[in-house]
């Protein structure tokens, strides 16, 4: 699967404004989950282009892997937080409970000038847990 290339959200920031970013890397624990993941992958990018404080957001995933990243940029952290408790993005998480492994998330600050996110920056501000 190719990843799925930076979607602008709802909200535009002004040029300067301070954006939050969200990295995660979401290893499955079996293969024969990702098509559940595939399935609620579209229906959170659907929440998503209606997400209040939604910069925009990308995902790239490696099946062979069997590993999700996402990159997605608010105008804030709580609109972050309320997005990832709402929605079809709560059901998600209720859903997938046991079936990720050590799931990484790392937030930063961004700017407007960052815009799109960068997959390259992405992977340099998170690894893969060490073992």
């Amino acid at each position: 699967m190719p990843a799925l290339p930076w979607t602008k959200g709802p909200h535009q920031p002004t040029d300067g404004d301070a954006l939050h970013v969200l990295t995660s890397r979401l290893p499955l624990t079996n293969y024969s989950d990702v098509p559940r993941f595939l399935y609620w992958t579209m229906r959170i990018r659907a929440q998503l282009q209606s997400a209040p404080g939604c910069v925009g957001f990308a995902l790239d995933a490696k099946l062979v892997h069997k590993t999700f990243w996402t990159l997605s940029a608010w105008s804030d952290k709580a609109a972050m937080d309320e997005f990832a408790h709402s929605g079809t993005h709560a059901k998600m998480l209720a859903d997938m409970a046991g079936r990720i492994g050590n799931p990484n998330f790392v937030e930063t600050a961004g700017s407007t000038a960052d815009i799109p996110l960068s997959w390259a920056a992405a992977r340099a501000r998170i690894s893969p847990p060490k073992s």
